[in-house]
């Protein structure tokens, strides 16, 4: 690929026929960044149907007709008060070095203001992007638009997927698998309940938005998906199972990527999701995975990573959250 200095770079929105050609370049940046994030064509589709998004949320950067960098906007439902907004992004291998990130940073950072001041002046903006926290680079270049370290993302992994012994519940619960017809709905009150007020980063879950990124997601897997219930019925543990195509095609091997981990309030202390847990890992080992990884806050307050240890993973790879937040631009109306 011929390389070109800023200048010559021009920033349009990136139209779904534009998908292919992004999923090209992920693949480009994934052989030397060596992240571990595989996505393809069919889930780029699927992000790009997000009900949230809009046209400029999708931003590309083009080298004459050669896209050569890309960043991204994703939006979340406005909740407790505040507007926040993923971003993401990345530059070919061979045009970095060449203010190409610069550019695609502050249209990134424009858009999500940008939708702050259009969407939901009245609320405080909290805008949010990540990166490997070796990547110095990075770093340097959110903290020039005001996106700071605020956190740590762990990516714990069990690799390969050993027999587990599962364990007894308490008496009055038992596990059951994921039942499509009766436990989206539940699947996702239950999911609120447990992080809502509990986790200082957490924005709870829209009907619209899980069945978008959750239960809709064909990278969705329900029969690997178990919810602990009491006698009622009641939901007092999940554990919510992907499996990306992706990730087999690029490596290899199976993963099932465990997207969700929670226990009800009022259940805590059990050792529920523990169980569940080890019960999930057996079933994926049985199902042909050959590995398993879940991504856990580091300050995340329930105990959640002494779990997972527990359970066999072990860290991988470390993520820092960048963030900044923008008061209220004017009143609501």
């Amino acid at each position: 690929m011929t390389t070109h200095p800023a200048s010559a770079v021009s920033l349009r929105e990136l139209a779904r026929t534009d998908l292919p050609a992004l999923a090209t370049l992920l693949q480009q940046i994934e052989d030397v960044d060596q992240t571990d994030e595989h996505v393809s064509l069919a889930d780029l589709e699927e992000e790009h149907a997000d009900p949230l998004r809009e046209p400029a949320d999708w931003i590309g950067a083009f080298a004459g007709s050669d896209l050569v960098g890309y960043a991204q906007v994703v939006p979340r439902t406005p909740a407790e008060g505040t507007l926040k907004m993923y971003s993401g992004g990345g530059v070919h291998p061979d045009h970095r070095g060449r203010g190409v990130g610069t550019l695609l940073v502050e249209a990134m950072v424009a858009r999500m203001e940008e939708r702050h001041r259009t969407r939901r002046p009245d609320l405080t903006g909290i805008f949010v992007a990540a990166g490997l926290t070796e990547n110095d680079a990075q770093r340097a270049l959110l903290e020039r638009v005001g996106l700071v370290p605020d956190r740590y993302t762990l990516v714990l992994a069990v690799d390969p997927l050993p027999p587990t012994e599962v364990g007894d519940l308490p008496e009055g619960l038992r596990i059951r698998t994921y039942d499509p017809a009766a436990d989206e709905g539940a699947m996702r009150v239950a999911h609120n309940a447990a992080f809502t007020g509990h986790h200082p980063n957490f924005t709870p879950w829209d009907e619209e938005l899980w069945r978008q990124w959750v239960t809709g997601s064909r990278n969705f897997r329900a029969d690997l998906s178990f919810l602990v219930v009491d006698d009622d019925g009641a939901i007092a543990a999940y554990v919510q199972t992907n499996e990306y195509d992706a990730v087999q095609q690029a490596t290899g091997r199976r993963e099932a990527f465990i997207a969700k981990v929670g226990t009800t309030p009022e259940r805590r202390g059990r050792g529920l999701a523990s169980t569940l847990l080890r019960h999930t890992l057996e079933a994926c080992r049985r199902d042909g995975m050959d590995r398993a990884c879940l991504d856990v806050d580091s300050e995340n307050p329930s105990g959640a990573l002494g779990v997972y240890e527990r359970a066999g993973f072990v860290l991988e790879r470390r993520w820092t959250d960048y963030l900044r937040t923008e008061p209220p631009v004017t009143s609501a109306s």
